[in-house]
């Protein structure tokens, strides 16, 4: 059987809209309404004059990162943790894990467990890739499948389980991106198709 491994933002939470909105209104007002980045280095068009680190920590103690709303939806969501173990692994540093916790209960999902983890270390020593997280959590029975929207974590999850199937969610910042070995997908309900089809072709 299966076994997810799933990203957070831009995939299960929509990060970037609450993020632009406060850009918005703290920072570039002329930032047009419902704009979201093409890179996820913040640096296209008018982003480009933002001190990233300053905006990010400003925003991170807005306590508005708790409040962010979802990609996913919930019936679906929880069809499928209550179906197969979900495990969900962030790019965050530890002291952002509560307000995570926080907004996921806002929204009323359930999960096997909420992991740190990604290309994106943080300058912290030994931070994990999501691959190590994988590595020490998943069921060697179960066959892996994982989504992401950065290519790099998808990169490095299918290097180290060549037998996983690793989605790429679609979002701004990747479309440029070629793929690689991975499946892309432009939305959480055409992973959640690849899921029950996956489970219907096996009988």
């Amino acid at each position: 059987m299966l076994e997810l491994f799933l990203d957070v933002d831009g995939v299960i939470l929509d990060f970037e809209s609450t993020f632009m909105d406060f850009v918005r209104e703290y920072y570039i007002p002329e930032l047009p309404l419902n704009y979201l980045p093409k890179s996820w280095e913040l640096k296209d068009g008018l982003l480009s004059r933002l001190d990233v680190d300053q905006t990010w920590n400003a925003f991170m103690g807005s306590g508005r990162f708790a409040q962010l709303n979802l990609l996913a939806d919930k019936e679906s969501f929880n069809r499928l943790s209550s179906t197969f173990p979900l495990h969900l692994v962030t790019n965050l540093p530890q002291e952002h894990y509560g307000q995570r916790i926080k907004n996921l209960i806002l929204h009323g999902l359930n999960y096997a467990s909420l992991n740190l983890g990604g290309h994106h270390s943080f300058g912290i020593k030994d931070y994990p890739s999501k691959a190590q997280v994988i590595e020490g959590l998943r069921d060697k029975n179960r066959q892996v499948f994982f989504l992401d929207d950065h290519p790099e974590n998808c990169r490095q999850v299918k290097a180290a389980f060549p037998q996983a199937r690793v989605f790429l969610m679609q979002r701004p910042h990747n479309e440029e991106v070629p793929d690689e070995d991975w499946e892309r997908v432009l939305d959480w309900p055409e992973f959640v198709a690849e899921v029950d089809q996956a489970v219907l072709s096996r009988g």
